[in-house]
């Protein structure tokens, strides 16, 4: 075969693997946007169960009337899932303000285990201690207990890793004032009450009773829903403070009798235990981030905390890098939840020296809708687009 020959061989070689590379690539682009497309008509055909705020705001974090807001029912109360954590930690942020917490106090991060089941966090405990430089073992436990996280780390690892057992553990550090000082002074009327996401966990899949009776779980809502934590709070307790019931704990979440549970629940019976979490209007969310982004939620220094923790994750950082000039958000994520909460600055010619709240709650949502939105990002594609001035 001559040189020529080859040569045209090669070429034609590459020129068919451009061709795929082009095609897949044209492919999953049409996909991502579909599957967006998807779930901004699924908000738009079931407001009772979803919401959307957006707006611009001015220097002192008041809405601007410039045509690009949307309020589609803001003010239902709907599951938050981990976007309450931001809250937590403005909490936190509060406390190390009025001298109530040091943020470089050093804690074991055994202490902070306490509160950590596995399983059920998507590994978000495991990656913040990865952040620290310290290993875990199979289940997601630091191999060296006795290690040190400072308050400050454990807060940010709830923002940035979203990790359950930081935030239940900050929650054991405020004060009842404090929480409830934080929300009145972000302006919330409708946030229902704090509790253990661990107890949460726990009323989910304990191995003496989980939830996979529709009766059962469908009661438990209820009772959380009017103010009674008391079983979750008890759960809690013994996984705590009960050594023979956590480690029948701990040994539940690694067998067999585990998965034929999660399996007996299945999907609609996760998303009704999703019932279980807190619950806010995407309106006071909203008027959260314009406080933060504006430096007026309790002090300017507050704020700033918050923007440092907010804007610095990084998970987000390709939509920092495509999308916005600036960017600080929390998502929340569980069973037919999927919620953001955030303001950006994005980027082009029409939004230099604006900046955008947009908040976005999605709950009751199918598998199958669920699923594809995860796996193409269309919550966060969605919320660059509305922040943007695209609409709904």
């Amino acid at each position: 075969m001559s040189k020529t020959t080859v040569k045209k061989m090669m070429q034609w070689i590459l020129g068919i693997g451009l061709g795929i590379a082009v095609a897949a690539g044209v492919f999953v682009s049409y996909r991502v946007s579909q599957n967006k497309k998807n779930l901004a008509e699924y908000i738009r055909t079931h407001p009772d169960s979803t919401a959307v705020v957006a707006y611009t705001i001015d220097e002192n974090g008041q809405p601007v009337l410039d045509g690009n807001e949307i309020y589609h029912n803001p003010d239902a109360p709907l599951v938050l899932a981990s976007t309450m954590k931001t809250v937590v930690v403005a909490a936190y942020e509060s406390a190390v303000e009025f001298g109530e917490l040091d943020p470089n106090e050093l804690v074991s991060i055994a202490d902070v285990e306490q509160c950590y089941l596995p399983k059920t966090d998507g590994g978000s405990h495991a990656a913040g201690v990865a952040t620290l430089g310290q290993a875990t073992d199979a289940d997601g436990f630091a191999k060296d207990p006795s290690a040190k996280i400072s308050l400050d780390d454990i807060a940010r690892i709830a923002i940035h890793n979203s990790g359950n057992a930081e935030t239940d553990y900050l929650l054991s550090r405020l004060t009842e004032e404090r929480i409830a000082a934080t929300l009145k002074a972000a302006g919330f009327e409708q946030h229902s009450p704090f509790h253990s996401i661990l107890g949460i966990s726990l009323a989910m899949m304990n191995h003496e009773a989980p939830l996979i009776d529709a009766a059962r779980r469908q009661t438990l809502v209820a009772e959380v829903t009017s103010g009674d934590f008391s079983a979750l709070e008890n759960l809690a307790d013994l996984y705590l403070h009960d050594p023979e019931w956590r480690s029948a704990q701990l040994a539940f979440m690694k067998s067999d009798a585990f998965i034929a549970a999660a399996n007996q629940m299945g999907w609609e019976g996760q998303v009704e235990c999703s019932g279980l979490f807190p619950k806010s209007t995407a309106r006071e969310y909203a008027h959260l981030m314009a406080q933060i982004v504006s430096g007026r939620l309790i002090s300017p220094a507050v704020s700033a905390r918050l923007q440092q923790k907010l804007e610095t994750a990084p998970a987000d950082d390709p939509m920092r890098f495509i999308f916005h000039q600036r960017y600080g958000s929390k998502d929340g994520v569980t069973a037919g939840v999927l919620n953001l909460v955030s303001y950006s600055q994005p980027k082009g010619k029409a939004w230099v020296g604006k900046t955008r709240v947009v908040v976005i709650l999605c709950n009751d949502l199918p598998a199958e809708t669920w699923l594809s939105a995860m796996k193409y990002q269309s919550l966060y594609l969605l919320q660059a687009d509305i922040a943007r001035g695209k609409g709904l």
